[in-house]
């Protein structure tokens, strides 16, 4: 052949290496790649004569190889071993032939049907007559292994469960999710509950020997269609397996799609799978609970709360916890304001340095300052949920209804109707938890040993190093699945993605106030007596006892649940303040304060005050006792920051509070529109005259003068009769009081 200016013959052929031996004259024998001698420009196989050989109806070799991808080099390559055995009967790499395939033994026919037998069992459907059709043109093109793909016939997939009957197919998923369900057992029970099935629902078609033969395998039929179908699989993996993969939806899938930010997102909660350390600096889980956007994949909230199994029976346990409808809640306020960066960041986690519009949406939103973190504050329009518990309350339901949110239900069991955010965690797994202390793995069978025991992060540091995760590596790493039009073949990251979708839809601020956030507060509907109202054995009051008035007054609110009784909203990550909302006065939000709050100078919960509560009540104590109760909350809180902290410790362990929400109205400043004020500018006020009838005259004992009292060397004569004149002009003003006053009240 000739290839780079020279002649050569090949001796030996590796894989994709030839060896190659000048026929100039004596030389050294020269490696190369297949691939890169075949797809040079002045590539040739030469004849006996020395001149190229004609390749007719089908391109020069090298042409070939320089218009393949990579993928067809590869799939090529498997077809050429296929042909290379049913040419030789022996595979690439074999001393000895397969059975089936010795050439001494067997035709090329039969080497053929053997063949596609073989690919049948692999899954791909074709002739043996469509093999010798591809084989015929592989030996016309000197066996170039890329004809076999160039004529477009790499052949069909084979339909999964082949030629069976749909409604048979259908009858076996029905019976393979319910025994996925079930406890474990047999094949051939699934064999049995779709035969009972066909004959119930089908018992008319079966009259019919053609349709029964259809619809009533063979068992060994059936044991294969099971296979091929993949739902032998799913009967054979533990409970939680087949609980798993029975859910999955049937291909082809349907992906998510949405065409700007907020358009649709998704949210779903699940274990973070962290140790850490609780607010007594005892061993917790956590939970994690994340929203997600369809359209550029960020993540504009996510929050993670304490998991806490608590004492007593299911249903009546005390002092446990997980997530709840307002850690919802506070997951979706963090959508509607700029995350600010923390100390301790790395520099890149700012706006400013990231791929986000930073300059247009510092123009539109003031919030987007140097501090702001590179993730993008993204509106939620629609949210997939589950139907876990605190995603069908009536509070989540009803903030969502408030700040205009959409609410779509996902199908119970079906975690494939959220597919994104069931991704993200295993995403989030890889990159953030394993790394961190206190990381259990993904089951009990490969946790390590003595986890609680070695260094851990509180709640609050969990949920600082996962914001700053999030906007360091998440937001700014690329996204297989983020693609632009204008950008072919290159991968976005989700920031990128977002700057590319909200130049097209725009950005709009949308900043809570502090009435908003009092909206998002938990309600409570409440009685107001001589002593404020009550909130979980909890007495607030107004400081300028503003609800006297409103004292045993109804609200004249007749809803179901209200029962004339008052509006009364609550943070209960800071139960210290609530807020009253006076519907019948001037419609504004009245503050009150816990009536012991003066005892409690340490951050508390309101599951701190249930611990409390249930360890007066264990001491012999009332619920009534509220002074009682906030005394030992406070000495509990007391001991848990005085305790000796951990080995791996040197601070002591903050409470879990979760993000604050700021509902108090901003203080006006009086000053404010005031410039600098020009002292040399100022003149006094002339002085006036007092008139005499305005000055009181003195009550009591009168002062002594300077003589009197022995002082009178201190005084010049000037000062003393300026003092003889100012002593007149008093003594001659008297006050007079009319006859009915009181003489306390004069007094007074």
């Amino acid at each position: 052949m000739r290839w780079d200016g020279a002649e050569y013959r090949v001796t030996a052929f590796a894989g994709p290496y030839v060896t190659l031996q000048p026929l100039d004259g004596p030389g050294f024998a020269l490696n190369t790649l297949y691939a890169e001698m075949a797809g040079a420009p002045d590539f040739a196989v030469l004849n006996e004569e020395g001149t190229p050989t004609e390749r007719k109806g089908l391109p020069p070799l090298g042409t070939l190889l320089l218009a393949a991808s990579k993928e067809d080099r590869k799939q090529a390559l498997v077809w050429h071993r296929h042909m290379k055995e049913v040419d030789t009967g022996l595979r690439p790499g074999r001393r000895f032939p397969r059975p089936g395939y010795d050439p001494d033994s067997t035709t090329v026919e039969q080497r053929l049907k053997a063949k596609a037998a073989e690919l049948d069992e692999l899954g791909i459907c074709i002739s043996w007559r469509t093999l010798e059709d591809k084989r015929r043109k592989w030996k016309t093109a000197n066996e170039n292994p890329l004809v076999l793909i160039v004529d477009g016939r790499r052949g069909r997939k084979r339909k999964p469960g082949g030629n069976t009957d749909a409604r048979l197919i259908e009858a076996m998923h029905e019976v393979t999710d319910k025994l996925a369900r079930e406890s474990g057992g047999r094949i051939g029970r699934a064999l049995d509950d779709v035969e009972d099935l066909i004959r119930k629902r089908y018992a008319k078609e079966l009259a019919d020997p053609e349709e029964e033969k259809r619809l009533l395998l063979p068992r060994s039929t059936f044991y294969k269609r099971m296979d091929e179908l993949g739902l032998s699989e799913i009967l054979r993996g533990t409970t939680r397996q087949r609980t798993s993969r029975a859910s999955k939806p049937r291909k082809p899938y349907t992906p998510s799609a949405a065409l700007k930010p907020g358009e649709l997102t998704q949210i779903d909660t699940t274990p973070l799978r962290i140790k850490a350390l609780g607010d007594d600096g005892e061993v917790v889980s956590a939970e994690l609970t994340t929203l997600i956007d369809v359209a550029c994949r960020s993540v504009p909230a996510l929050m993670i709360v304490p998991a806490v199994t608590g004492d007593g029976p299911p249903g009546r346990r005390i002092g446990g916890r997980a997530t709840r409808a307002f850690d919802l809640i506070l997951t979706l306020a963090q959508c509607f304001a700029p995350m600010p960066t923390q100390p301790g960041w790395d520099a890149l986690t700012a706006a400013s340095a990231s791929a986000l519009p930073f300059s247009e949406l510092s123009a539109a939103d003031p919030r987007f300052t140097e501090a702001t973190a590179a993730r993008p504050v993204i509106h939620p329009s629609t949210i997939i949920v589950d139907q876990g518990s605190p995603y069908l309350s009536q509070h989540f339901e009803d903030v969502c209804d408030f700040l205009g949110i959409a609410l779509r239900y996902a199908r119970k069991g079906q975690p494939t109707d959220k597919p994104i955010v069931e991704r993200f965690f295993p995403t989030l797994a890889d990159s953030f938890s394993q790394y961190v202390a206190g990381w259990t793995g993904r089951s009990h069978d490969v946790r390590g040993r003595s986890i609680e025991r070695r260094p851990l992060w509180t709640i609050n540091e969990l949920q600082h190093m996962a914001n700053e995760w999030v906007a360091l590596e998440y937001q700014q790493m690329p996204h297989d699945a983020l693609t632009h039009p204008e950008l072919p073949g290159v991968r976005l990251s989700p920031n990128e993605m977002y700057a590319a979708l909200v130049s097209r839809s725009g950005y709009r601020p949308r900043p809570l106030t502090p009435a908003d956030n009092r909206q998002l507060l938990v309600p409570a509907w409440v009685t107001i007596t001589d002593k404020g109202f009550d909130i979980d054995n909890r007495t607030y009051q107004n400081r300028q006892h503003r609800l006297r008035l409103m004292e045993g007054m109804p609200s004249g609110l007749a809803g179901p649940g209200t029962g004339n009784r008052w509006e009364a909203r609550y943070n209960p990550y800071r139960p210290e303040v609530a807020w009253l909302y006076d519907h019948r006065g001037r419609g504004e939000w009245i503050e009150a304060d816990f009536v012991h709050r003066h005892l409690l100078t340490n951050p508390w919960t309101v599951d701190h005050w249930d611990e409390a509560t249930a360890h007066v009540l264990a001491g012999g104590g009332r619920k009534e006792h509220q002074r009682k109760i906030a005394l030992a909350m406070k000495e509990r809180r007391r001991r848990t920051r005085t305790a000796p902290p951990r080995s791996s410790r040197t601070a002591p362990v903050l409470a879990f509070q979760g993000p604050e929400l700021e509902v108090e109205e901003p203080q006006r400043d009086r000053y404010a529109g005031i410039g600098d004020i020009d002292l040399d500018a100022i003149t006094p006020y002339a002085s006036q005259p007092v008139p005499a009838g305005c000055v009181p005259e003195p009550v009591g004992t009168a002062v002594p003068s300077p003589r009197e009292s022995g002082l009178a060397g201190l005084f010049s004569d000037t000062a003393d009769s300026d003092r003889a004149i100012e002593e007149e002009q008093i003594g001659a003003v008297a006050i007079q009081l009319p006859s009915d006053v009181d003489a306390d009240e004069g007094e007074m």
